[in-house]
């Protein structure tokens, strides 16, 4: 289970977030909400990659708010796809072992499911961006993370990849049934990935019952800011 209690941020002078509260068990929850609205920033204090002004975050009941991010135990996957380009999927994919996380096992159970056997060898170059956002995953799954963040993962591709690409993505992340936190400002995306939904408005989360009530409330909040 991942919990963030109370968590704020500000880039003086202006708070983004304003004590953040929210629990997320083994679903792929989905955090609405318009860009600069601070739906990165919450992910990166939860992943320990920024720290927050207050509040705290903790995993399966332990306060890792102090922990650095490899002691986590976090899965991260940014907007663009963060692959060595000097070594290929293969090794993409296994390179978390080298620090004594995941296990080859778990490599190749996502490889079979993700589809990529046959571009192991392949560098992320010459690949194409649904491919890469394939190896993104699998390299991000395969250290075997507690919990698994997406910071608008798939938003460099168009929406035929998309609608292909968040299927697969969501029975990958529902066999391994572990807590996932999606963002994004696409409410296709949003309908397609996710089993429960969040907006972010103000620097405030609200807990809402799907993707279009989301876009309801930040269209009101748009026009009565």
């Amino acid at each position: 289970m991942l919990k963030v209690e109370r968590v704020g941020k500000s880039f003086p002078p202006r708070p983004v977030l304003r004590g953040v509260s929210l629990t997320v068990d083994s679903e792929i929850r989905v955090i609405i909400g318009l860009n600069g609205g601070g739906k990165s920033t919450l992910l990166k204090i939860i992943a320990g990659i920024w720290g927050a002004d207050s509040g705290s975050v903790h995993i399966d009941g332990k306060d890792v708010t102090d922990l650095s991010p490899e002691d986590r135990e976090i899965g991260y996957v940014p907007q663009h796809p963060a692959l060595f380009r000097h070594l290929t999927v293969k090794e993409n994919i296994y390179y978390a072992l080298r620090n004594g996380r995941g296990a080859v096992e778990e490599g190749d159970r996502l490889i079979r499911m993700l589809g990529l056997g046959e571009v192991l060898d392949k560098k992320p170059g010459v690949l194409s961006g649904g491919y890469q956002s394939r190896v993104s995953l699998a390299r991000a799954l395969a250290s075997r993370p507690k919990v698994m963040l997406f910071d608008e993962p798939l938003s460099d591709l168009d929406l035929a990849i998309k609608e292909n690409l968040l299927p697969e993505f969501k029975k990958v992340l529902k066999a391994l049934g572990m807590p996932v936190l999606y963002v994004t400002h696409d409410p296709r995306e949003a309908r397609l990935v996710g089993d429960s939904f969040s907006a972010l408005l103000q620097g405030e989360i609200r807990g809402i019952h799907s993707a279009e009530e989301a876009f309801d409330l930040i269209k009101a909040d748009y026009v009565s800011g």
